[in-house]
């Protein structure tokens, strides 16, 4: 009997583990992210203080989690419209990338984008690259807080546009805002100019 009972809970467990969730589902997309396979899904969930990234083969196999992208959910703007995940080819492969973004906090929200390594056969991120500063990301970063997404911007050339702060050299003095701007170039995006935001 006690057999049996340790049995039972044993594939009580494995069918709980088995549909385990993710937490708060925030949004899903589904596309042909590998060549020559057939389409994924891309699930962005919220578990407790954890914002992740799932990309499921249609079995509902992972293929790719993300490590924790931030605490709390954030929009960015897409083709004029917020949005909180996307496919689009930003590379010009003819694949589509998964765009995402995420608070992480106090001030800063990351955009993040992960595309298929041919050569690894798995996905990674696209890193971001500040030639000035020798500096090398995995994700686009904005420390100025708009609720509607317009501090992270994909234009239709998919240049991309993070709102930031400017730190000057002079102990004391506060930041200001600026709009960072970033063009893809082999493999990654590459800073190409910070320009002064005028108060209002």
């Amino acid at each position: 009997m006690k057999h049996l009972l340790n049995a039972v809970c044993v594939c009580a467990l494995c069918a709980l583990l088995a549909t385990a969730s993710y937490g708060v589902e925030l949004a899903t997309a589904t596309g042909k992210l590998i060549p020559d396979s057939p389409d994924v899904k891309v699930l962005k969930t919220r578990d407790a203080d954890e914002v992740r990234l799932t990309i499921q083969d249609a079995a509902g196999t992972n293929l790719f989690q993300s490590e924790v992208l931030g605490s709390e959910e954030k929009l960015f703007t897409l083709e004029g419209k917020p949005t909180s995940l996307a496919l689009r080819d930003l590379t010009g492969d003819g694949v589509p990338e998964v765009i995402t973004s995420a608070f992480y906090g106090p001030l800063a929200s990351g955009l993040y984008v992960f595309t298929w390594d041919a050569a690894a056969k798995k996905f990674v991120p696209v890193p971001c690259i500040y030639p000035k500063f020798d500096l090398t990301r995995d994700l686009l970063v904005s420390d100025v807080q708009r609720e509607d997404g317009s501090d992270m911007v994909i234009g239709a050339d998919n240049v991309v546009t993070m709102l930031g702060l400017v730190y000057p050299d002079k102990e004391g003095a506060a930041p200001t805002k600026a709009a960072y701007t970033f063009a893809f170039d082999k493999g990654r995006f590459v800073h190409q100019k910070t320009e002064p935001i005028p108060e209002k």
